[in-house]
């Protein structure tokens, strides 16, 4: 690669890399001079972050437009934005106060009334002419059916006129009643047959009155359409039956006839009065046989007392002159017991004894003509009832022969009459079952009529229902409300940044490998090596938690070689990797750190490297035509025991994708599992160069490096998507720069602690030049929806404890690469931080400072580990 004003490929000349000054460097990324590649931007896979592999969309990476909604991240959007939230909470209920404000006052009044139906099942048991109602249980249905009738023109010209009808003086006109009516609204109650009429108006008067007009209207409409639709349905049947009527009536007119012509009445009357007369002259001739029979009973017995008055016992009382002849037969019973009570003490010629023969004697005699009497009277009783039974016996012989001769002429009539009878009973059959169809018709076409009562009539309204405050403000506030959590999501979404460990591991399905706190008061260089005096900080205590962790039997089988990435610069691969390096080698591991950010190096200047040069430089011993080399010459000591470093210089005529294709990278690798026990690789960030797909490839594991609030999803999914189809092993997200004294979103011990070193190292300095990075500032199109982060530019940080924000004092020399001096062509030396000291001892007792009784995330990692 040359520029204009250098076409030399001489080391000694002015690189296109810097100016004419040491205080005017010309820094990657001249838009005027691209350094590498075209004006084109290169992904590995030929989109931009965020992007499928090869063009193919992926539906993991088709998000909506407020992202995956979980409650977590509800709940840290609306901490993080609730003023936002609050804002969009107050707009809208000084919105809903305006809408209160000028909100017409409404009045609803209400009618209701019943709708029931007949169910045809319920009519086979029942009485067809009885009005009995029933539920078909399908009210929901039958309202349903209905109620575009009942808001039809019909019902509403029978409310108006229903309406004129109940208020006559009424001044309201036609306009406004209809107007109120179709603003009405019909509901049918739940589980029941009732049905409300709401009818809404600002003139309460107005709206009670429409709301009965409106009930009564439906009531009269209903009665109207059921008695059309059933005569409709039985219009066929009630005309059969009509007919066959007229049939009956005519033979029923021609029997009567007939009757008439034939005296056929007259005649059953006579015989009938003749059955009657001979019915009761037989009972007339059997009751004067009886009589003369037990008459000539009588004068037998009378008979025989008149000659035997002494065996004379008694007699029945039907006996005529009975009485006359108990009376005597009593005085003749006493004078012969007198007699002979005397004769049992006297003789018969005793006086006494003859007066009282003589007193029997006449008692006898008054005996006799007692039965004498009665039995010519019995026997003249005798005499007259056989008179009369031959005067009945006579009678009923006529009536006997008028009765036969009127029954001859009877039958002569009858056979006419039963014809006529016969086909009057037909008739009659015929017209029945007719009937009987007309019923069951129109009970079939009446199933489904509904029968309309009236319930309970509106009344003028008191209160109005609209506007409602409780309605208007709790609706504004609920709006608002989603409206501002919509906004707030939607913001939080489009910014893309990750804030806590569930964005990680839920969003990427990644593992976090450890937390890496924020050291305020540091400057990059000093970051990179602070645990070399600090080692018993919490910043140490993090990477020797990732150190055992990589030791671990799960990781350490992928662990001799790692890479450390980042999808964007300043995220603190760099930091990180020298501070893993150096967590290595001081637990005993002999460890090799390498500076592969050919294009970016830095490791020179944080190692303190100043008298490197090109056959030393990484970058340029790679790039060497002649096949002898020898790896080991280009590692540096760094200091720290059991670590050595490799670092490059600007590249000067080095293409570093020439030299990332080539079969050197895959010996120097081989080289270094050979000799080291532990390879920690610093990389150019993921997207803006490939190689570190080729280096991902070369490695045991790849750890991706994350930010909060700094690094967005999308790129490191693609990264982790990419590097998964190129057989890279991806074991984790390392979280870096965390303020672990206000939140312990990323504390692996979730609870914060309370180190503070003041100042800050900020956004890692000048790293944030990445952007005018050689040719690379093509490459901020592509990465601009990742703002501000695009073109890569320096980031200012939101903290204010001295980092790259207003209140940061940090040097503009530390933001620029690496200078050579142009009069001996080697880089120019740099002060040594005064921070670079060795470890203090106590004096008091010749060690180090003891250790926080806190364990630390080192044997926490471990424990988790086992």
């Amino acid at each position: 690669m040359a520029s204009s004003s250098s076409s030399s490929s001489t080391y000694g000349q002015k690189p296109l890399y810097y100016g004419t000054s040491k205080s005017a460097p010309i820094y990657y990324g001249s838009s005027s001079h691209p350094a590498y590649y075209g004006s084109t931007p290169y992904y590995y896979g030929g989109g931009a972050y965020g992007s499928s592999y090869g063009g193919q969309s992926n539906s993991q990476d088709a998000d909506s437009i407020v992202g995956t909604i979980t409650l977590g991240r509800v709940l840290r959007v609306i901490t993080q934005r609730w003023i936002s939230v609050l804002v969009f909470l107050l707009v809208g209920l000084v919105a809903a106060f305006a809408v209160y404000r000028i909100s017409p006052t409404i009045y609803e009044a209400k009618s209701e009334f019943t709708m029931d139906t007949r169910n045809r099942r319920a009519f086979k048991n029942i009485d067809t002419n009885a009005d009995q109602l029933f539920d078909t249980g399908n009210y929901e249905e039958i309202f349903n059916t209905r109620i575009s009738a009942w808001r039809s023109d019909k019902i509403v010209t029978k409310v108006v006129q229903q309406y004129r009808a109940n208020y006559p003086a009424s001044t309201t006109t036609d306009k406004e009643i209809i107007e109120t009516v179709a603003g009405s609204e019909l509901e049918l109650v739940r589980h029941s047959r009732l049905i409300t009429i709401a009818v809404r108006s600002t003139n309460p008067q107005l709206a009670a009155a429409i709301a009965n007009a409106y009930a009564s209207a439906i009531d009269s409409y209903t009665d109207e359409e059921n008695k059309a639709r059933c005569d409709k349905a039985v219009t066929r049947i009630t005309e059969q039956v009509a007919n066959q009527r007229r049939v009956d009536e005519d033979i029923s007119k021609r029997l009567l006839k007939f009757r008439k012509e034939n005296k056929i009445d007259e005649m059953t009357a006579a015989r009938d009065l003749l059955q009657t007369s001979l019915k009761g002259c037989t009972t007339d001739i059997l009751r004067f046989q009886s009589d003369i029979t037990a008459a000539s009973e009588w004068v037998a017995v009378l008979e025989k007392a008149q000659d035997e008055p002494d065996n004379f016992a008694s007699l029945p009382s039907s006996i005529p002159r009975s009485a006359e002849i108990g009376g005597a037969y009593s005085a003749l019973e006493s004078a012969n017991s007198s007699l002979n009570q005397l004769l049992s003490t006297l003789t018969r010629q005793h006086p006494a004894v003859k007066a009282k023969e003589k007193e029997l004697e006449s008692a006898k005699k008054a005996f006799v003509r007692a039965v004498a009497n009665a039995l010519s009277t019995a026997r003249g009783n005798l005499n007259a009832y056989k008179n009369q039974l031959a005067v009945n016996e006579k009678r009923s012989d006529e009536l006997s022969r008028q009765l036969a001769e009127l029954s001859q002429k009877i039958i002569a009539a009858d056979s006419g009459l039963k014809q006529l009878l016969k086909e009057q009973e037909v008739s009659t059959t015929i017209l029945k079952d007719l009937m009987q169809k007309e019923n069951a018709a129109r009970i079939e076409a009446e199933q489904n009529n509904e029968i309309i009562r009236i319930g309970r009539p509106a009344v003028v309204p008191t209160k109005p229902v609209l506007p409602n405050p409780v309605i208007i403000f709790s609706g504004g506030a609920v709006i608002a409300l989603g409206l501002g959590l919509l906004f707030v999501l939607v913001l939080d979404h489009i910014e893309d940044t990750i804030v806590s460990l569930q964005d990680i591991e839920g969003r990427l399905s990644l593992k976090v490998l450890a937390v890496l706190p924020h050291v305020r008061g540091k400057k990059r260089e000093q970051v990179a090596k602070f645990i070399i005096e600090n080692k018993y900080s919490q910043f140490a205590e993090a990477l020797a938690g990732l150190r055992n962790l990589l030791d671990s039997p799960r990781y350490q089988p992928i662990s001799q070689c790692v890479l450390m990435m980042s999808t964007q610069p300043g995220e603190g691969k760099t930091i990180t990797s020298c501070s893993l390096a150096i967590s290595n080698a001081r637990a005993g591991k002999r460890t090799l750190l390498v500076d592969f950010d050919m294009r970016r190096p830095r490791l020179a200047r944080v190692w303190g490297i100043k008298d490197l040069d090109v056959e030393h430089s990484f970058s340029h011993y790679l790039s060497r035509k002649d096949g002898a080399r020898d790896f080991k010459s280009l590692a540096h000591p760094s200091g720290v025991e059991n670590l050595d470093v490799i670092v490059s210089l600007p590249p000067d005529n080095v293409n570093p994708a020439s030299v990332m294709g080539s079969q050197v990278v895959p010996d120097f690798f081989k080289w270094a599992r050979a000799n080291y026990a532990r390879i920690v690789i610093d990389s150019p960030p993921f997207g803006i160069v490939g190689d570190v797909m080729t280096l991902a490839a070369m490695v045991d594991s790849v750890m991706i490096m994350c930010c909060p609030d700094r690094t967005h999803f999308k790129p490191i999914k693609h990264a982790a998507r990419q590097l998964g189809e190129s057989g890279a092993t991806v074991i984790g997200i390392v979280v870096n720069d965390v303020e672990m004294g206000s939140s312990a979103a990323f504390s692996q011990s979730g609870h914060s602690y309370g180190y503070g070193y003041g100042g800050g190292y900020g956004g890692y300095g000048g790293y944030g030049g990445y952007g005018a990075y050689g040719g690379y500032r093509a490459y901020g199109g592509s990465y601009r929806p990742y703002a501000p982060y695009s073109p890569y530019g320096p980031r200012k940080s939101k903290k204010k404890d001295g980092k790259d924000g207003k209140d940061g004092k940090k040097s503009a020399e530390e933001d620029k690469p690496l200078a050579i001096n142009p009069t001996d062509k080697k880089p120019t030396a740099e002060k040594k931080p005064d921070d670079d000291k060795p470890l203090a001892i106590d004096p008091a007792t010749g060690k180090p400072p003891a250790k926080d009784d806190k364990p630390s995330l080192a044997e926490e990692a471990e424990k988790a580990t086992k």
